[in-house]
């Protein structure tokens, strides 16, 4: 059937004064209509080929799973092709002068627990049309381009579409909205039974779109958080770029970032960290993500940057940015050798390898740069490439020459090094000494770096720790090996290279504990089960059922009861009770998980096998530890095997 228009004049405007619909549109319109109750898509596409480029209108993206009702060019029916693999193709170029263009098109999704991850579905639970889906015609190789979605729903849900909304009107179970984009570009709908609530911040109007418990609880808390981060980031890098923003839930757990909303899981909004943390990171997308798009064909720059920027830059007022470093070198440290990626390599995936190369690498890619430039001089790089590519895609040459050019060197090298080379530096200090001199002291020795083969170009913090504190010098390294001699007004006592985790490298043995995360960073580990144990019981875990083993050789769990797992382990003569190495307190009978100290070994022991699924599934948000330890009191203990430490004592000169 045929959408008809779906705003009427009587539309209700968006209090608040945000942008109106504007009386003539030059671009796409697409109208857009959804109801939960059938699970039906109707669609209609219209442009006017007299404003744009009419041979871009001849070839469109539209996914085969999509019926194509008709396809007219100034009222006349236009003669049509479909391929198999997602193409719809006119039979010749429209002529400028003929008239709009109009494709309608329908189809039925599948509902929300039925969909395939990343595919569109609508059901009474909520609608979701994905960003790339192919579900309305497109022509990727023409976006981004202004765009202007006229959005119904059915069944009493509301919605939220990619841009500015500048309209909208409810009748009964009918909701209408206008939204528009000046430069729209993977576009995506999103559609739920909730309630609506709004709060300004500055020009821009705030919005949450929750189910009602969820609104009553949580919905003035992300809006007021939403807010500071649109103006945080508003004065950090530039304007938020649109007139509204939405936070809108979802019955999937996800955490999604489009332009002009964020699409959160309905279990994930009620975790009290969210809005402090993960929020924060959605929002800056509005800046690097959906603001400056990214070229994915060179990598995806966006997520280091958005993480370094938000969740770090957090962290890091709360005092916790070195533990944070920490956290992702030891993460690093407990990945398998053939699973080390270069940071360009990575265009997209939130979890094991993808992670580390795009987020944890990415983000300390920043920090080594402020720490080169200094945070005002990487700022004005960060406002100089939102400035000059807002919704545009940039590549990493255009992201390099956005801090470049703020800059009085030449950071390609810099860039090129840690953008596409994988693995990373390995650092030892040897040949100490200290001597006085004059009214100072002087330290020597001899800074070296394993990969002789290609060298590393490095800028090294050296702690030293003195009587009077604490004094961090920086020494360039871009060779194997290099002399240093570094001057002090006090005492020094040690030396440690980059003790607080600066640099993006390989840990020194003495600094890197066995944690969790290498059983479900090696897509090779395999379950040794003791007893009954199965290996499905780490699936809530690992997001898989892993593969059996009967050795300890390479990444294993080890399944098993108490007693069972810890005669195993004895064998070996391997340690056999973490309570003893983690010096814990009075533990429960529960279940418990830990890393072998010096191992590659994970064990998961308990009762029986609810027992262990309860600590694997607790696994999945505490693998960033050594052990995971039953109290006596029903709470979970956490923590990381003691190491000794890299700091080297210093001798007087002989």
């Amino acid at each position: 059937m045929r959408l008809g228009v779906l705003l009427c004049s009587a539309v209700l405007w968006v209090a608040g004064g945000v942008a109106l619909a504007s009386e003539t549109f030059e671009g796409i319109t697409l109208e857009v209509e959804l109801d939960p109750g059938t699970s039906r898509l109707e669609g209609r596409f219209e442009v006017d080929p007299g404003q744009l480029d009419p041979a871009s209108l001849r070839r469109f993206r539209l996914d085969p799973g999509i019926a194509v009702d008709a396809v007219t060019l100034g009222g006349q029916a236009v003669e049509f092709y479909r391929s198999g693999d997602g193409w719809l193709e006119l039979a010749r170029d429209p002529a400028a002068d003929a008239g709009p263009l109009a494709i309608r098109y329908g189809a039925r999704l599948p509902l929300p627990a039925e969909a395939r991850p990343g595919s569109g579905y609508l059901g009474p639970d909520g609608g979701y049309l994905p960003p790339g889906a192919d579900w309305y015609p497109r022509r990727p190789d023409a976006e981004p381009h202004a765009v202007r979605i006229e959005l119904k729903s059915l069944g009493g849900h509301l919605g939220v579409t990619s841009g500015s909304r500048v309209a909208e009107e409810r009748r009964g179970d009918e909701y209408q909205a206008t939204f528009e984009h000046p430069a729209g570009r993977a576009l995506a709908v999103a559609t739920g039974p909730w309630e609506s609530a709004e709060q300004r911040v500055g020009e821009v109007e705030v919005r949450t779109l929750f189910p009602a418990g969820l609104e009553q609880r949580f919905g003035e808390t992300y809006r007021e958080q939403a807010a500071k981060y649109l103006q945080r980031f508003n004065d950090e890098i530039g304007p938020y770029p649109l007139a509204t923003f939405t936070i809108a839930a979802s019955p999937q757990p996800v955490g999604l970032a489009f332009s002009g909303f964020t699409l959160l899981g309905e279990r994930v909004i009620p975790l009290p960290f969210i809005p402090y943390t993960s929020l924060g990171h959605e929002v800056l997308h509005a800046w690097w993500g959906t603001g400056v798009y990214v070229d994915y064909s060179g990598g995806n720059w966006s997520e280091g940057l958005t993480t370094y920027m938000a969740d770090y830059q957090f962290k890091r007022e709360r005092g916790e940015g070195r533990e944070e470093r920490g956290q992702w070198l030891r993460d690093y440290a407990a990945l398998p050798a053939g699973e080390d990626r270069a940071h360009g390599s990575f265009r997209g995936g939130n979890s094991g390898a993808a992670r580390i190369a795009g987020y944890h690498r990415g983000a300390m890619l920043w920090r080594m740069l402020e720490d080169r430039i200094g945070r005002e001089v990487f700022l004005t790089g960060a406002r100089a490439l939102y400035d000059e590519w807002r919704f545009v895609e940039a590549d990493w040459d255009a992201v390099i020459g956005a801090f470049d050019d703020v800059t009085d060197e030449d950071l390609r090298p810099f860039f090129a090094q840690w953008v596409e080379r994988a693995g990373a530096p390995e650092l030892e200090l040897t040949e100490l000494h200290r001597g006085a001199r004059g009214d100072g002291w002087r330290v020597q020795g001899r800074l070296q770096q394993r990969d002789e083969q290609a060298p590393w170009e490095l800028y090294v913090p050296l702690e030293l720790e003195t009587e009077n504190g604490r004094e961090t010098h920086w020494v360039e390294l871009n060779e194997v090996e290099k002399g240093i001699s570094l001057e002090t007004s006090s005492r020094p006592l040690a030396i440690a290279i980059d003790p607080d985790w600066r640099m993006f490298r390989h840990l020194a043995a003495d600094e890197s504990p066995a944690i969790l995360r290498q059983g479900a960073l090696d897509p090779e580990a395999r379950v040794v089960a003791l007893d009954d144990a199965e290996a499905s019981e780490v699936a809530p875990w690992l997001g898989r059922v892993p593969g059996s083993a009967d050795d300890a050789e390479g990444t294993r769990i080890v399944l098993g009861s108490h007693s069972s797992v810890a005669v195993w382990l004895e064998r070996r003569d391997l340690p056999n009770d973490p309570a003893v190495l983690a010096n814990a307190g009075e533990m429960g009978p529960g279940a418990r998980a830990w890393a072998v100290p010096d191992t590659r070994l994970i064990v998961v022991s308990g009762a029986d096998a609810d027992a262990r699924r309860e600590a694997a599934a607790a696994l999945r948000h505490r693998s960033h530890y050594s052990y995971l330890l039953p109290g006596a009191k029903g709470a979970w203990q956490t923590g990381l095997w003691a190491q000794p430490g890299i700091w080297q004592e210093l001798a007087d000169d002989e």
